[in-house]
Order: C-alpha cells, then structure tokens, then sequence
C-alpha cells in the first residue's frame, strides 16, 4: 500500500506546531505494517532538498511547472512542492495563504495519481479529497480555509455546481476543511474525546451539522510520540540522561532549568503557542495567587501579539518569579518538561495536543483541562490533574491538588505511560483498508 501524506509542515524539515510531529512520525510507525508512507510538503522558503524533478497542473486556467524535491530524513522520503508563492519565511500568516496552498493541492492533485491513497491534514490539503481517493485528518477544527467563491471556481477549474449546502458553501463561502469532511473517504481527529466534542455545537465551530450528517466515516485515533526523539535516557539537550528506574539526572534538569530561569522553585511551564485556544487568559489571571502562594512561572511560545506582550509585562513586573521566552526553542522545551515541577495545559479545547504526553514521558506530572486529547492522555490523580471549569479558579484548585497529592510520585506513574505510536499506526492502518474498500 502507497500512502502520500500531504500537509503544511512535518518534523524535523519545518514545524510551527503538533501537526508537525504527527506528520513526522506516522509515516516510521506505518512501515512495519507494510504501508509505504511518504510525506510532501511545500517548499518552504530555506529548505534544502535535491531536485528530482518537476509536476506540470493547472491553476487559474493555465499550465504551471512545479519542480519537486527529494530529502531523506530518519528514513521517511519527504517530497517538496515548489509551487508559486512559497519560498517566504513562515508557513501560515499571509494574505495569500488560501490561494497558496490551493496551488500546491492541485500540484498535489496530480502527484498523488502515483499513489494507492492520500492522507490529507487539516484545511490547506482539504482539496485533495476532491481530487483523489482520501483519507482526512482534522488537526484543529477552528482553522477551516475560508474562500470566495468567485476566486476558488476560477483557481482550481472545479465545476460551479459544488457550491451548495451538502458540498462546499458554507455561508456564502468555500468551506475547504468542509469539502474534506464530506469528499473523503475516511475522516479522523486526532484523539476520540475530540471528535465526539466537535459533534456539539459548543465545540463544532460551525460544522458540528456536517460532521453528525458524516459520523459514520469519523473516528477518532490519539496521537502517538516520536519516543526516538522525546527520550530523557538520550535526549542532548538535558544535562543528564535519566528514565524510571533512575530518575537521579532529573535532579540535575531541575537544578540547569533553575539557573537559566533565574526562577525561584517550585516552577510552574507553560510551553506552546501563544493562542486563544490554550486558555492563556486563565494563566494570566491567576498568575498573582499563583506567585502569591510561593509559585514561578515559565512561559515559552510564540503567537498572539497581546499574550506575548501581557507576559513581557509581567516578567519584567515579578522578577525571580515569572520568565517569558518569546521563541521556538527546543533545547528550552526540553529542558522546561525535564526541570519544571509540573507543566500548565489549560486549554479552552484541545484536539490532542503532545505537550502533556511529552512532559509525562519526562517525568513532569501535568495540570490539564478535561477537554479533547487531554482527558484522554492524562490520568486524574495517578499521573496528572485534570480540571473542569474554565475559570481561574479552576487552574489554581489544579495546581494545589497536584502537589496535595505529590508531583514526584505523579511524575514516576507518567514516565510508565506508552505513548508510542504503535497502537494509533495499527488504526491508521485499519482507517486505510477502509477507505481502499469504499465503494462510495
């Protein structure tokens, strides 16, 4: 079975968030099963690969050349899309972003004519269910490419008559995550709390109709990591290896994290984009009965303009008690799910999300929120906490339970955790047969 994974970004040639590692690591996890995964991305402004060839499709009524790379990386081949409009430095956030990754769908579009089926993620490859036998994986629902109509039917060539209620429109508009959900074969979201939640119209953002109307081809797979690249016993950007038997280099995180926080323990992290979803405003407003009660806070991300700059204030406001990292820095990550006492998730919705299930592997007990992926990767009380309310309140009862009930013992019970993808690769796998054996 030939399987082409297409998305925006995957680990390790370009990553701005989870998306990255999923894309990364399920294509390793497929192998064993006999399931020749590749992976083509976009070619992204500073990527290296070697040429190998060229796409020829059609945008807008005429002919493009799209050249095509090739880079072989932890034995998964990756294939980059040279398509007009991408060799910028970020991989979302500009103007043009929809009619960007439409041309590199419809390039997409022809290259997968060389495979058995298509994994297509989240909205900038939604298109392709329209264009080859798919199988759709919805990351993140809040994100779903909006289109005008007038500039989608002119760009891609497909036929007016999709524009309806049961197709693409979508309140006057194209809805392409839409169009994946009802023209794949499969659709799957990234953990099985999530995709019962995105049914409701708390949760649904708007589509909760389509996906009732389509739940008999939506499952829900949980993630998996990469426990390769997430391993305290190998991990170079901690100052010693550890595991469960031996915890002893733990100490020794938390000692190197102390030092270039310049924070006071116990030290609480946040560590993940700076973004309306993961309940930021909750952190902030409990942030002084948290320094209050003898608490630090690290914070590291990137994202929204306001988050970023309340936490500026504050860092410069608390001293020794609240640090701010505006970047993607992955020795600091690791070094924050190794050293903190315990790391914040205290999302507003959470599709899946791998921090929490990172920091258990590290042996860093998380205070979670009980949506989506989070309830179903933390344990209440044996590895972690969980809250309910989405309150300040909430976040700081979660934070006393943990350490009432002990961080170090929840921290061990996590680090027994199997978060390997074996288990998600063999539902994949199953997913796949499926949508191979759809007859519509």
């Amino acid at each position: 079975m030939r399987v082409l994974h297409v998305a925006p970004e995957a680990y390790p040639l370009v990553k701005v968030g989870g998306l990255a590692d999923v894309v990364g690591a399920l294509p390793k996890a497929l192998r064993p099963l006999g399931v020749e995964a590749e992976v083509l991305l976009p070619w992204h402004g500073g990527l290296e690969a070697r040429r190998v060839g060229e796409v020829l499709f059609t945008f807008a009524g005429r002919e493009e050349v799209a050249p095509l790379g090739e880079r072989v990386e932890g034995g998964v081949r990756f294939l980059l899309l040279g398509v007009e409009g991408f060799g910028r430095e970020r991989v979302y956030g500009y103007p043009d972003d929809q009619e960007r990754y439409l041309r590199f769908a419809l390039a997409a579009g022809r290259l997968a004519q060389g495979y058995d089926l298509v994994h297509a993620h989240d909205w900038t490859a939604a298109l392709l269910a329209l264009l080859a036998p798919t199988v759709y994986t919805i990351h993140n629902l809040a994100h779903q490419g909006l289109v005008d109509p007038g500039p989608f039917f002119h760009w891609t060539g497909l036929p007016w008559n999709l524009f309806h209620i049961e197709a693409l429109e979508y309140y006057g508009q194209v809805n392409l995550m839409k169009g994946g959900i009802v023209f794949a074969r499969r659709v799957t979201t990234v953990s099985p709390s999530y995709a019962e939640e995105i049914k409701t119209p708390e949760l649904g953002m708007g589509l909760d109709g389509v996906l009732r109307r389509h739940a008999g081809k939506l499952k829900g797979i949980l993630n998996g990591l990469d426990l390769e690249v997430y391993d305290p016993a190998q991990d170079p950007h901690l100052p010693a290896p550890y595991t469960r038997e031996d915890p002893s280099g733990k100490a020794l995180a938390k000692a190197a994290f102390r030092e270039k926080t310049g924070l006071k323990p116990p030290i609480l992290a946040y560590v993940g984009r700076l973004d309306f979803q993961k309940g930021l405003d909750l952190l902030q407003a409990a942030l002084p009965r948290l320094t209050e009660l003898g608490f630090s806070l690290y914070v590291q991300g990137v994202g929204e303009e306001g988050l970023a700059q309340a936490f500026r204030e504050k860092a410069v406001a608390h001293p020794g008690r609240v640090a701010f990292l505006e970047a993607y820095h992955e020795p600091m990550a690791r070094l924050a799910y190794a050293g903190a006492e315990a790391l914040l998730v205290p999302s507003r919705f959470e599709p899946c999300g791998l921090v929490q299930m990172i920091a258990q592997r590290y042996g860093t007990p998380p205070v979670a929120r009980a949506v989506g992926g989070l309830k179903d990767t933390v344990e209440d009380g044996r590895t972690g906490v969980l809250f309910q309310s989405y309150h300040p309140e909430g976040l700081l009862y979660g934070v006393l339970r943990l350490f009432h009930l002990g961080a170090e013992a929840l921290g061990l019970r996590g680090m027994e955790k199997d978060f390997s993808w074996r288990g998600p690769a063999l539902a994949y796998h199953g997913v796949y047969r499926e949508a191979l054996n759809w007859r519509g």
